[in-house]
Order: C-alpha cells, then sequence, then structure tokens
C-alpha cells in the first residue's frame, strides 16, 4: 500500500512540474526612449500607435495648441524601424509614472511601470498623463497591459 502512496505522490509532484506559468511565457523585450510626459488628454483612446508622419504631425498639432509658452516641441521624424505610440497609464497615488520596462507577450505589449511624483506637473493633477514613447524595431501589437 505504501508503494502505491508512493508512485501517486511522485505523479503529483511531476503534474504540478508541467503548469506553465505567465512569467515563464517567452517574453521579447523591447527597446524604448521615453520621449516626453504631456498632462493633459491627447486623445481618447488609451493608446494611440504613431505609425505615419501625417499621424506624428496631427498629434503635434495639438500639442503645439496645448502647450503654453513660446517654444514649440521639435516634431518626430517617423523612420522604418521604429514604432512610436502614445499611453495613459492610469494614476494610483502619484500625478506621474515612470517606464521601467517593455516587453511583448502574444502581441500584447506589457508595460511595467513605478509611479512617482513629478514636480514639472501639479502636485493635484489626477489627470492620467500621456507618455510618448519611441519603440525600437517595427513591433506589432493588439493590445497594451500596464503592470504596476
Amino acid at each position: 500500500m505504501k508503494i502505491y502512496l508512493y508512485f501517486l505522490l511522485f505523479l503529483f509532484i511531476n503534474c504540478q512540474s508541467q503548469i506553465i506559468d505567465k512569467n515563464a511565457l517567452p517574453q521579447k523585450g523591447i527597446q524604448f526612449e521615453d520621449k516626453y510626459h504631456y498632462p493633459f488628454t491627447l486623445s481618447p483612446k488609451d493608446f494611440v500607435i504613431i505609425n505615419s508622419q501625417e499621424k506624428m504631425d496631427e498629434i503635434f498639432k495639438i500639442i503645439h495648441q496645448k502647450n503654453k509658452g513660446n517654444r514649440l516641441s521639435p516634431i518626430p521624424t517617423v523612420i522604418e524601424n521604429e514604432t512610436y505610440i502614445i499611453i495613459k497609464p492610469r494614476l494610483k497615488n502619484s500625478n506621474d509614472v515612470s517606464i521601467d520596462k517593455i516587453s511583448l507577450i502574444n502581441n500584447t505589449l506589457y508595460i511595467k511601470v513605478t509611479e512617482f511624483d513629478n514636480l514639472d506637473f501639479q502636485k493635484t493633477n489626477r489627470v492620467s498623463p500621456n507618455i510618448l514613447l519611441k519603440l525600437l524595431g517595427n513591433i506589432n501589437f493588439t493590445n497594451i497591459i500596464t503592470q504596476y
């Protein structure tokens, strides 16, 4: 009887090792540049993919209208091996976030963020910042998940 019990225990332990952890999925780490954080809304969507110069010009037209001051931000040039996106991570206890890591798993872009208080924004600002990111490479994805 003990032999059967040990055998079943051995099978149970082996079955547990076959469970795939979500973090064990192959991840494709993506190099990126955090270009700028805007304290106002650029689009009603949670994220915007900028894949043409015309779309970049439309976004910067909104930025130039909402920015106060005499200096206008330079408009980035969209080239082949770069993907620009604008994301709006939800705020919890701060007025801004910093981007730590970006990875791609099964057509979903996972963005790891850390909250911090940005001195350039009003302390009481509860509007999610619009963050312009440049992803190095042609990245195809359909969804974005922000991880805190």
